[in-house]
């Protein structure tokens, strides 16, 4: 990653193994650049990752990939990242800045590449792990190859009773719990030394009760793909096919919250598929080209219990990109790498039946457009030890059908959709120094600034309605610092801080302007220490401060910034059988990471690993 013009983190697979982590969200927390909301910890169906100041509560500006297939679903952009076994991941990439010159709509904060394992030699695993508030989990691995044909078959259950994480506890109020199960099978053949196809699938189940008797919700989750890789001489071929299609339900209630309001069911389906080529035109000169395409639809339907009401949501999105991006190395210091993509996107067959409205059906407008992504970067290796870099490009995000088409209701709120949304773009800089000093210390330095327009933003237009617009014009700008500290082979330190600013400086409503975007913190530090002994065991010490936050668009309301401190112990006691304890939250603070909702209290948990 040294040659790459961004900033680049990777969570590797040792990492990963010793971190003791419920869910794979928890392992980006200390990455620069990366802000995390998981409302109600492990407890939560699901969590909300920004990167750059890309936030607002918005899913979708951070493209999920799992080894190149997009995982933000179809519907709006939301990642489920507890469908996402953490004992089946080999390593994480997290390259911030905008990246839509090769991957596409979504990619305005970045890009998250999750690399699933390959199948290995003869290993079964097992694992267990429990938690605070009764919260046990049982997970197991088996992989082989025979000859030229490799599978691994992987499965896990996880159970909690939770706790009520109301901030002002009503008598309604009820312990937030959750199950989930899944299970994955991966078949792949080799049929040349380098040349392999493979397929995939997977499932996840989940059914989580929200805190109050009558909120209560169910996801099943499926995915099934297809992968290709070819040699030819000096290329190298690369094709992916992919299907997922999901049932969700969720039961809302209605104040006094003593009965049901209504049931929505909103399954989902998608397809879509990749074909890349990577020519290496010399040891110094890659060249890749490629296209892909996604399509997606919705139909869900709000079927109320309060009242004689029926809503139902119809649309359909289909997308397809063809990208190129060639890295050539000048001269043994210097390498450009320059890169750009063409994106055709079309809404159509939106539909809105409402029982309260007149007339009750409403036909939505086919939309459709096309966009140009260009990107480029530079990198000088100044010294070995020494590396400057910069990058320039542009991002967007399509609006999703949920933004489109997607009109509800939470409490007393009602989100308004809009089949009018324009495409979010942004421009974004970058500039940054990488200093090594005496093999010992690694320090890195990053600027970065998005000039960003038409962002989607949920608007209160009355007391009891908020409406998704396109922003005006928004302004990122920020900086992070990192520093990795080894003195000795056994001990390692670490510290950043994350500087960010993402404010509305133009608008229609004059009022907006000048406020800064919902949940995105100014200041975030992350620092830790780590003794490795294989005698001991390995022992990590984390603190982790996120800043305060605007609950609201008008910056009325705050959620107070709170610091954390996390430790491990990790030990082999034998080849095959790896123990880990975990203390999250050792000072039990007391804290919200959203409005109104408590974060779990200390929580300690052991896990046990055996392979055989």
């Amino acid at each position: 990653m040294k040659d790459t013009p961004t900033q680049v983190t990777v969570i590797d697979s040792k990492e990963i193994a010793r971190s003791g982590a419920w869910n794979v969200d928890d392992l980006l927390r200390d990455v620069c650049g990366v802000d995390v909301s998981r409302r109600a910890g492990f407890t939560s169906s699901g969590s909300i990752v920004t990167l750059r100041g890309f936030g607002g509560q918005a899913r979708g500006r951070t493209l999920v990939l799992i080894d190149g297939i997009p995982f933000n679903e179809i519907y709006g952009g939301e990642v489920y990242w507890n469908a996402i076994p953490i004992e089946d991941i080999e390593r994480i990439e997290v390259i911030p800045g905008a990246s839509s010159h090769l991957y596409g709509p979504g990619a305005m904060g970045g890009v998250i590449n999750i690399l699933t394992k390959k199948c290995k030699k003869l290993e079964t695993g097992l694992t267990a792990k429990y938690g605070a508030y009764d919260s046990p989990s049982f997970g197991m691995r088996h992989q082989n190859i025979l000859g030229k044909f490799g599978y691994l078959v992987s499965g896990s259950w996880f159970k909690t009773d939770g706790y009520v994480a109301a901030v002002d506890k009503k008598d309604y109020d009820i312990k937030r719990n959750k199950k989930s199960s899944d299970a994955s099978l991966k078949l792949n053949y080799d049929f040349g030394e380098n040349d392999s196809i493979g397929v995939g699938y997977r499932h996840y189940k989940e059914d989580v009760n929200a805190g109050r008797t009558y909120y209560y919700g169910s996801k099943n989750l499926n995915d099934l793909h297809f992968n290709l890789t070819k040699w030819f001489d000096n290329s190298e071929f690369l094709s992916t096919l992919y299907f997922d299609w999901e049932d969700s339900s969720w039961t809302y209630d209605k104040s006094p919250y003593t009965t049901i309001d209504y049931i929505n069911k909103n399954p989902k389906q998608g397809s879509g598929g990749n074909l890349q080529s990577n020519i290496h035109l010399s040891e110094r000169n890659t060249f890749s080209i490629g296209t892909d395409w996604r399509l997606g639809k919705i139909d869900s339907v709000d079927d109320y219990k309060s009242t004689v009401r029926r809503v139902q949501t119809k649309g359909k999105q289909n997308s397809f990109g063809i990208y190129f991006q060639d890295e050539l190395r000048l001269y043994e210091k210097f390498i450009i790498n320059f890169g750009g993509r063409w994106d055709y996107w079309k809404s159509y067959d939106g539909y809105l039946y409402d029982d309260n409205l007149s007339p009750k059906q409403t036909y939505y407008e086919d939309r459709s457009q096309n966009t140009l992504s260009p990107k480029i970067g530079l990198v000088y290796h100044l010294t070995g030890d020494t590396t400057l870099r910069s990058c320039v490009g542009k991002s967007f995000r399509t609006p999703t059908l949920y933004d489109l088409y997607k009109t509800w209701k939470y409490g007393k709120t009602t989100y308004q959709a809009n089949p009018n949304l324009k495409p979010e773009k942004a421009y974004s800089y970058e500039l940054g120094l990488d200093q090594k000093i005496l093999e010992v210390l690694l320090g890195r330095f990053t600027v970065y600034y998005s000039d960003v327009s038409d962002l989607i933003y949920s608007i209160s237009v009355g007391t009891t309605t908020k409406e998704r617009q396109n922003v005006g014009k928004v302004q990122i700008y920020g900086a992070e610092v990192q520093v990795n500290y080894k003195p000795i082979k056994k001990l390692s330190v670490f510290a950043n801080h994350t500087f960010n600013s993402s404010k509305i400086m133009g608008h229609s409503d004059p009022k907006l302007e000048g406020k800064y975007l919902t949940y995105t913190p100014k200041n975030k530090y992350s620092f830790g220490c780590a003794f490795r002994n294989s005698k001991f065991g390995d022992i990590e010490v984390i603190g982790r401060y996120t800043g305060d936050v605007f609950h609201d668009d008008a910056n009325t309301q705050k959620v107070k910034g709170h610091l954390i401190w996390d430790s491990t112990l990790s030990r082999n006691i034998t080849d095959h059988f790896y123990v880990i304890f975990k203390i999250e939250n050792i000072a039990d603070k007391r804290y919200e990471e959203y409005k109104g909702i408590l974060a779990p209290d200390r929580m300690v948990s052991a896990s046990t690993k055996i392979k055989f």
